[in-house]
């Protein structure tokens, strides 16, 4: 028999927190190794002794039998001295390693937990805080490294000898579960309303009625507070939009389960997946018919996700033995562009004029964290908002370096943290315009230093001097790097797919900051060793106003009318802004007129607004792209004649609406309807687009295209030029692990100062 052998291996990856203590265990148990395995602040160490083959096929398992939550990234194994032992024991967290433990996001409610808590004979029934190794709370919870309950918020809570005796069993699912816990031992749900209070079932039961009689409600989730209201009735809903001063932007709903959800949207197997995954995201589903026209006015689709935590399942059941097996609205328990509530005293501050009623309980939440927001396009699930469920998990980079801090943008904020070869996203955090998010930044910056233990010497930021952002970036200590918005934009999908050559880049959003001053928005970019140039772009126009234009969407339309007709456009397009006042038209004409408080600009997203007027569907948005997201709602899937977008070449391409305005005008005055002159719009962009992507990337010889920026969350356009330029034989790259809006631009600033990029003259390929 050959002498046994000991091995310490140094599991790094999502390895705490999702059950892989005990897996280990179990797998050294089935091949009878000695040992220990513990959490420490770089992964999982574990230390295996016995037979050389079944060591040996010990480690293999480790990746190829991980648990369903876990990550694995590298298995490190080197020889140790064999100890003789007999056992193999889970041993106590600790040790002084360097730090490389990652942080589980939470995890949706597994289906045993679920099947357990809707049991009437089980001890858990109907219990709001039922959990498992596959399942519950974990960023939302944790304070620092490694992941045990000490350093949780679960700390407080004492275990029950029945939960004390499931944590320590090892063929049992709670072994090791840091927030295991039960109606005994555990956290409580206490229902505030009227100067009343009611806990546990009774608070549940009671929350339930006030639902189903339409009141509207602040419930407390896994990162923070919900808005709720039954999605089934328009008072209810309108009283909630009033509320929240928010008249038109979509709210998400809930619905108890895939089933229901099926019966009101279409659902493809991705959506499918991800509304059932353990991410839980809401997803973007095309509703059917008109079903729930209030929580989402206007457009075609419609937010959907399924009871993620056990209080959810809870209502749900409650609600479902009165007979209702509707959608509740779930909306952020905030204002508009305010960090989400996170406690009962913040609800009272700044809710108690929305809420009738809150459910809140005593586990508190460390890291507030909104819902993530899901959308399939061109055969994949892709990301317009990170949060709950995907933070704080890493984006692989394709080379490391020292910790880098990127600051973000100011719109749908989220930063950047770099430790070796991995960049760590914070979760959403909001408009910094807001000045309770800029707090949130700091406290979620704070936190998210602390998991990683990294103290990071660069702090990059927008290249706009007077972003918020870029106010915080210079009040922190490291050296400061400004990086342009949209090649910043178009890094982000470098480092998701680890391109590290020569590429273009597409970048199509509503506003950043230019090197010569402009608002750039249309941008092709061409990226080569270190260095990028401007290759293209959509012909400047005026926006009167600056950022007005994004809500007055009459006003860019103006512009680009102006531009396309000269001086007598009033002959030829005056009828299409007869319901804007005359004055206010003739102010803003002038404006132009004189180069007054009206930029130039290539905005991709006010061309997308002025179309929206054009096509008759509004003159004032109440929320951002409203015009655009109606607009796309308009489209049937029939192939359109495209409008003329004329592509001019030279060393910078431009792209010129000018003739597409006047077919759109045209179509307009002649009583075409909006819905054809979306299906028209949206043919001419994806051709000027893919156009003049396959020109400045074939003349630079570069088969490499990436896509990013808020505008290809359009479905229609982000399928139709991957389709075109692919055609093409072009290798086409777009954002999937992090938004394509600003919520995904400080993965871009990060690569960009750990790869040592700059602005420059293109180097073309040798």
């Amino acid at each position: 028999m050959p002498l046994p052998v000991r091995k310490k291996i140094l599991v790094k990856g999502v390895v705490q927190g999702v059950g892989f203590r005990p897996h280990v265990y179990k797998l050294a148990a089935g091949r009878r190794l000695a040992g220990w395995v513990k959490n420490d602040a770089a992964g999982v160490t574990i230390e295996a002794e016995g037979p050389p083959a079944e060591v040996a096929a010990f480690i293999k398992e480790l990746s190829s039998r991980r648990p369903a939550a876990a990550r694995i990234d590298s298995v490190a194994v080197s020889p140790a001295r064999p100890k003789g032992g007999k056992v193999f024991l889970i041993t106590k967290s600790g040790g002084k390693v360097p730090a490389a433990a990652i942080i589980p996001a939470d995890l949706a409610l597994c289906a045993d937990c679920r099947a357990e808590m809707l049991n009437p004979a089980d001890r858990r029934y109907l219990y709001p805080f039922t959990n498992c190794t596959n399942c519950g709370p974990r960023f939302t919870i944790v304070e620092s490294v490694p992941y045990d309950r000490p350093y949780t918020t679960m700390a407080g809570f004492k275990m029950c000898p029945s939960c004390l005796k499931e944590y320590k069993d090892p063929l049992d699912r709670r072994f090791h579960a840091q927030p295991n816990a039960c109606p005994v031992c555990g956290p409580a749900v206490k229902l505030s309303f009227s100067g009343k209070t009611l806990s546990g079932p009774a608070a549940l039961e009671k929350t339930a009625a006030l639902l189903l009689a339409g009141r509207i409600g602040a419930l407390q989730s896994l990162g923070g507070f919900h808005l709720a209201c039954r999605a089934d009735r328009p008072a209810a809903v309108k009283a909630l939009r009033a509320a929240k001063r928010r008249p038109h932007k979509p709210f998400a709903v809930m619905l108890p389960s895939l089933a229901s959800a099926e019966k009101y949207c279409f659902i493809s197997a991705a959506e499918a997946a991800a509304l059932a995954s353990a991410e839980a995201p809401v997803v973007m589903l095309r509703r059917r018919g008109t079903v729930f026209g209030e929580p989402a006015p206007g457009l075609a689709r419609l937010g959907v996700m399924l009871p993620y935590t056990p209080l959810h399942a809870a209502l749900f059941a409650v609600l479902a033995r009165e007979g209702f097996a509707g959608a509740l609205v779930m909306t952020s328990g905030n204002f508009r562009d305010e960090p989400i509530c996170k406690d009962a005293p913040d609800v009272k501050a700044r809710l108690a004029g929305v809420a009738a009623f809150s459910l809140f309980h005593n586990r508190p939440i460390h890291n507030r964290t909104d819902d993530s927001v899901t959308f399939e396009a061109a055969g994949e699930m892709r990301l317009a908002r990170r949060a709950r469920g995907y933070v704080p998990g890493a984006v692989k980079l394709p080379a490391g370096g020292g910790s880098v801090l990127a600051c973000g943008a100011d719109l749908k904020n989220a930063f950047c943290l770099t430790r070796g070869g991995e960049a760590f996203l914070s979760q959403h955090i909001g408009d910094l315009s807001e000045p309770l998010n800029q707090d949130f930044f700091r406290e979620t910056l704070g936190n998210l230093k602390g998991l990683l233990k990294v103290s990071p010497s660069v702090v990059a930021h927008d290249l706009h001097p007077d972003y918020a952002s870029s106010a915080i970036a210079r009040s922190l200590p490291g050296k400061k790097l400004a990086v342009q918005h949209h090649a910043a934009h178009i890094l982000s999908v470098a480092a998701e797919h680890g391109l590290t050559g020569s590429f273009l880049g597409v970048a199509l959003d509503g506003t950043g900051y230019g090197p010569d001053g402009a608002i750039w928005g249309s941008e092709f970019l061409l990226f080569s060793g270190k260095t990028w140039r401007r290759a293209g772009h959509l012909k400047y126009f005026g926006l009167p106003g600056g950022d007005i234009g994004a809500l007055e969407i009459w006003r860019p339309a103006l512009s680009l009318v102006k531009q396309a007709y000269g001086p007598g456009w009033r002959s030829e397009a005056a009828r299409v802004f007869k319901g804007v006042p005359a004055a206010k038209l003739l102010t803003v004409e002038r404006m132009l007129d004189a180069g007054l408080n009206s930029p130039k600009t290539s905005s991709m997203g006010r061309l997308f607004d002025a179309f929206s007027f054009i096509a008759g569907l509004r003159a004032e948005a109440t929320y951002e792209a409203q015009g655009p997201m109606e607009l796309e709602s308009l489209l049937a899937g029939r192939a359109a004649k495209p409008y003329l977008f004329a592509v001019s070449g030279g060393p910078s391409m431009e792209i010129n609406p000018s003739p597409a305005v006047k077919e759109a005008v045209a179509d307009r005055l002649a009583g075409r309807s909006a819905a054809h002159i979306s299906g028209r719009f949206h043919a001419g962009i994806v051709r000027a687009v893919s156009c003049a992507a396959a020109a400045a990337a074939g003349g630079a010889g570069v088969r490499d295209v990436c896509l990013s920026g808020g505008v290809f969350q359009n479905r229609a356009l982000l399928e139709g030029v991957t389709a075109a330029l692919a055609k093409e034989g072009f290798r086409v790259y777009s954002n999937r692990l992090v938004p394509a809006n600003d919520g995904g631009i400080a993965l871009g600033q990060a690569w960009y100062a750990l790869s040592g990029y700059r602005e420059g003259t293109f180097i073309p390929n040798s």
